[in-house]
């Protein structure tokens, strides 16, 4: 994984255990599907999947190219709903310092 990703998934994970779900979404550029280069029939089939297959779904929200082509909610939860995230930032963290263990990749030496 590149660096910049990384980035951007950590400061996504960080404004979304740190800022309310209303500002949020009114700071993230909004896009279409087709513009993004995805097809959105694909999208709505992927959202009907995540309905049928998962019991427990509150929201889901999709990026591409640093913009948000969908977004789903289910009842009782909406963009303004906060959501709990316990322990999330942990394993954002962890999965950031295990993806470039392999290579050796560490801007620190490990002894």
């Amino acid at each position: 994984m590149t660096r910049q990703f990384l980035t951007a998934l950590s400061l996504l994970a960080f404004f979304a255990v740190t800022l309310p779900a209303e500002t949020v979404t009114d700071r993230l550029p909004r896009s279409t599907p087709e513009a993004e280069g995805v097809s959105s029939e694909g999208l709505a089939a992927l959202i009907t999947d995540l309905d049928e297959k998962i019991d427990a779904m509150n929201s889901v929200m999709i990026m591409r190219h640093g913009k948000v082509i969908a977004e789903a909610y289910w009842a009782p939860n909406s963009a303004e709903t906060t959501h709990v995230l316990y322990s999330l930032t942990k394993s954002f963290t962890s999965t950031a310092i295990g993806l470039p263990w392999p290579k050796g990749n560490f801007p620190w030496t490990i002894k």
